[in-house]
C-alpha cells in the first residue's frame, strides 16, 4: 500500500492519510520510490522483480521495467536531463539456488526512461 498525506510546510506536520496505490501481493512489496516531472511514482517492488511507474491519481500501473533480479530496493533519477533511472537491488532474501539464476542480485541497474524525473531532497531535520 502507498499512502499519501497532506504536508504543512510551516510546521512539518502531516495529516489526511489516504491510500493512493493498492499493490497486489503478486507484485511484491513497494520499497524505494522516485517521482517524475509528470507526478508519476516509480516504485521498486521488492520480491517483485520490477520497477513500476504508477499514476497516483488513478492507482494504475502505466509502465514497467522488468529486472533480472527478484529484489529491487530503490530508484533515483540522474543524468543531465534527469531521464536516467538508477535502480539498486539486494541479495537479501535470495536463496543460494536463486543466486545461480540471479547473478546480478545486489547490483546497480541503469535505464533510460524517456521521462524526466525530479531531484531528491534529503531530510534536514532531527
Amino acid at each position: 500500500t502507498v499512502t499519501a498525506f497532506d504536508f504543512d510546510n510551516a510546521t512539518g506536520s502531516i495529516r489526511n492519510p489516504r491510500v493512493v496505490i493498492q499493490v497486489p501481493a503478486a507484485m511484491g512489496v513497494p520499497d524505494g520510490m522516485a517521482i517524475d516531472q509528470e507526478g508519476m511514482l516509480w516504485i521498486a517492488h521488492f520480491f517483485g522483480a520490477a520497477v513500476h511507474r504508477w499514476d497516483p491519481r488513478t492507482g494504475v500501473v502505466i509502465d514497467t521495467i522488468p529486472l533480472p533480479v527478484s529484489n529491487p530496493t530503490a530508484c533515483a533519477f540522474a543524468g543531465d536531463h534527469l531521464d536516467e533511472l538508477y535502480i539498486t537491488t539486494a541479495r537479501e532474501a535470495v536463496s543460494e539456488e536463486q543466486l545461480k539464476k540471479e547473478e546480478c542480485a545486489g547490483g546497480l541497474f541503469h535505464v533510460k526512461t524517456g521521462v524526466a524525473g525530479t531531484l531528491s531532497y534529503r531530510f534536514k531535520g532531527s
